[in-house]
């Protein structure tokens, strides 16, 4: 038999050991765990890339430009002047719908007019709507606008809605994708003095 402390003296060599082997399990542990959850977010966010990319239906490049024009005028107050909206480069343009933004404080609408459409003023917040008896191609002129100007100041001319309608539109007016002509907006700006 061994003294006693020959015997303490042998458990606290083993501790070292015991302690040793369970760092080592803990941080296999950790380390498999870590290695689960990074490839279980990397998984899902390639899942959801995927997913998203499936969903979001391609956005055509715009194929024309609605415009002001002129973009940029300078008036007194009191002046009464027209501003012509136009769509350059556009292919079987059969309609739109446009809702016009400005600041009321600055200039006034008057009124407008559209010599080649079949014109509907819709004064409710500004919005306008047209159709044609045949559709139109290249730079086409869609609403002349009359304004006066009321203070000084700018007033940014801008759009809070704008489609453009294809002949497709007019044969099938239940077809939800009726105004599917992909364009952009350019803005103008009224400077009263």
């Amino acid at each position: 038999m061994l003294p006693y402390g020959a015997r303490v003296s042998r458990k606290k060599r083993r501790e070292p050991k015991t302690l040793d082997l369970l760092k080592l399990k803990s941080v296999a542990v950790l380390g498999l765990f870590v290695l689960v959850m990074t490839s279980a977010s990397l998984y899902t966010n390639i899942r959801s890339a995927q997913v998203k990319a499936e969903l979001e239906p391609d956005v055509p490049e715009p194929e024309c430009t609605i415009y002001f024009d002129p973009d940029i005028l300078e008036v007194g107050v009191g002046d009464t002047f027209t501003v012509t909206v136009l769509v350059d480069d556009v292919k079987d343009l059969w309609g739109y719908e446009i809702g016009l933004r400005f600041d009321r404080a600055v200039v006034e609408y008057v009124g407008a007019r559209s010599p080649s459409w079949r014109f509907v003023s819709g004064r409710i917040e500004y919005l306008f709507w047209a159709a044609g008896a045949a559709p139109q191609q290249g730079n086409v002129e869609l609403v002349e606008f009359t304004f006066k100007a009321k203070s000084e100041g700018d007033s940014e001319l801008s759009f809070y809605l704008h489609n453009l309608a294809t002949l497709k539109y007019y044969q099938a007016a239940k077809d939800l994708a009726g105004w599917p002509i992909a364009h952009q907006v350019s803005e103008g700006l009224v400077t009263v003095s």
